[in-house]
Order: structure tokens, then sequence, then C-alpha cells
């Protein structure tokens, strides 16, 4: 890969900067419909800003849209941070899409972080996908995902979830 040695294009840094300022206006007025526009917005760092503004204020109701990014976003580092929200909004129905990019996508950064949010949202449904990954993914950082998924959701079974550190580890 081609190490990037120009500096940052003042217009398009202003440009960001602009819409920065205006996403900090939507912030506090909570304006998550907003936030869902960008995430399809032709700049991959506004796009990766809107996702983590919607892990903080998002419900179930950004899911889909959040899956959406992670099964067609063209950029593999906005994929990778689309599965990391769906993990640490929590929600089941996210699965499908975390699922799906665990089996499939083809970066293996995204597999990993989209194995890793299936461990994190914690549901024993998941778990033949998981063994599917760990046994047959043809990188072995995405199976050590699988299997760091595959512990927390045994762990969460085994202790019903409901203390402090399996809610602050993922398990």
């Amino acid at each position: 890969m081609a190490v990037n040695t120009q500096p940052l294009n003042a217009q398009v840094l202003e440009s960001r900067l602009t819409i920065l300022r205006e996403m900090e206006r939507m912030f506090e007025s909570k304006n998550t419909e907003y936030f869902v526009k960008l995430l399809f917005h032709p700049d991959r760092v506004i796009r990766i800003r809107a996702l983590s503004v919607l892990e903080v204020l998002g419900s179930k109701d950004v899911v889909e849209y959040i899956g959406r990014v992670l099964l067609e976003d063209p950029d593999p580092i906005v994929r990778h941070e689309a599965a990391f929200v769906l993990g640490q909004l929590g929600y089941k129905a996210g699965l499908p899409f975390l699922e799906k990019a665990a089996l499939s996508d083809p970066s293996p950064i995204v597999r990993h972080e989209s194995s890793v949010a299936i461990g994190v949202v914690g549901s024993p449904t998941s778990l033949p996908v998981l063994n599917e990954i760990y046994t047959k993914d043809s990188e072995e950082e995405v199976r050590f995902s699988a299997e760091i998924a595959i512990t927390n959701i045994e762990y969460v079974a085994a202790t019903g979830g409901n203390t402090e550190f399996s809610r602050k580890t993922g398990g």
C-alpha cells in the first residue's frame, strides 16, 4: 500500500469542518434523522463520524440503516465502524447484518469486527455462524475473533449476563 505524503487538501478539510460544526448543533438537538442521512454522504470521514454519533443517539430504529452501511459501503474502514456500532448498540435486529458481513465481507477487518460485534450482542442463535467462521475463515485473526465471540456468548449463557463485568467486557 502506498503511503500518502501529501498534506490534506485545505478545501476538503474546510468542507469537513463546516459539516462537523453543523453535526455538533444537530447532536445537541438529538436529530437522529440528520445523522442517518449522513451515513450516505460521499465523504467517508463524515460517514464514520455519523456512525459514531448514532452509537450515542441511536435506537433500534437506526439498526437497518447502519446495517445497510455495513453491507453496502464501498470503504472497508466505514464498514468496520458500522459493525462496531451495531455491536455497541446491542440490538438483536443487527445480527442478520453482522452475520452476513462476518461470513462474506471481502475485507478481513470487517469480518473480524463483525464477529466480535456478534459476540457483544451475545445471542446464542449466532453460534452456528460463529462456529462456521471459527472453522472455515481463511484469516487467523478472523477465526480468533469468532473464538472470542463464541466465548462471550457462552459466558453470558452460563452467568445470565446480568453482571457489570459481562456488560463491560462484551461477555
